[in-house]
């Protein structure tokens, strides 16, 4: 459970879309809004979780190719979306499609991360100490999966 914090953003980042649809780059842009729009009501947790990362997403797509999407936060705000790789990412997070379809479409997500999670179809990891300590605190918290969930409509 110790990356689920952070994969409920993705989530909600990539939610976007219809459930049914391919994940993509536009999707990933209209979740961030949607997660900005939220982002005030955050946990103080949550906002310190994404105060200020540089995010690298890997999804491993139905076709069998990869989306990768770079994420900058400042504040607990994403400020940055950006197709492909970003530069010294301090956290990278690696799912498959399907897995964070189903996270979605689940009426519990976090029971669905965690399958995912134990199948190794879904993977966050920081790649600094820091933002190591960091997710693990916010994976800790309680409000912050709450606030997720939230975001998901669960």
């Amino acid at each position: 459970m110790k990356e689920l914090a952070f994969i409920f953003v993705l989530a909600a980042a990539l939610a976007a879309t219809a459930p049914a649809s391919a994940i993509a780059f536009e999707d990933i842009q209209h979740g961030v809004e949607v997660y900005n729009l939220g982002a005030e009501n955050a946990p103080d947790i949550l906002k310190t979780l994404l105060g200020d990362e540089r995010v690298q997403i890997e999804i491993s797509k139905s076709e069998g190719t990869v989306l990768m999407v770079g994420l900058e936060t400042k504040g607990g705000v994403v400020v940055n979306t950006t197709k492909g790789e970003i530069e010294d990412p301090t956290i990278v997070v690696n799912a498959t499609e399907d897995a964070i379809t189903r996270v979605f479409e689940s009426g519990d997500p976090v029971a669905a991360f965690q399958e995912a999670q134990a199948r190794g179809e879904i993977s966050v990891r920081g790649t600094t100490f820091t933002a190591r300590l960091k997710v693990s605190a916010a994976l800790a918290s309680t409000p912050a999966l709450r606030f997720f969930a939230g975001l998901l409509g669960k």
